[in-house]
């Protein structure tokens, strides 16, 4: 009687463990990897660089960018850049912050009038 209950058993296992084709850690590993690489691609997307064409002006003591085109001012996050052009219409490459509406500059140069 032991002998067929321990046969059953065994069957049982046997049978459960070639259905899934794989131990549940390998499944897991496997999904492991499939998560890091999907978070992988994501921290690796680059921040998409915009052109924004606007005037330098003083806002207390910041110099903002005033787009007369959808009457929208931006914070710079390069106030010495931003200082040379003060009064002047410009063109800022940079990307947008829009948690802070604010540009991260990597360009400023005079826009053609």
């Amino acid at each position: 009687m032991k002998r067929l209950i321990l046969s059953v058993g065994a069957l049982t296992i046997a049978t459960g463990a070639a259905a899934l084709g794989k131990s549940p850690r390998a499944r897991q590993a496997n999904i492991s990897h499939s998560q890091v690489f999907v978070m992988q691609d994501q921290s690796q997307a680059t921040p998409e660089l915009k052109t924004f064409t606007g005037t330098i002006a003083k806002s207390g003591e910041q110099f903002i960018l005033k787009v007369d085109s959808s009457k929208t001012a931006y914070q710079l996050d390069d106030q010495q850049s931003a200082g040379k052009f003060a009064g002047k219409r410009v063109r800022v490459t940079g990307v947008l912050d829009a948690s802070n509406n604010t540009i991260r500059v990597q360009s400023i140069e005079e826009a053609n009038a």
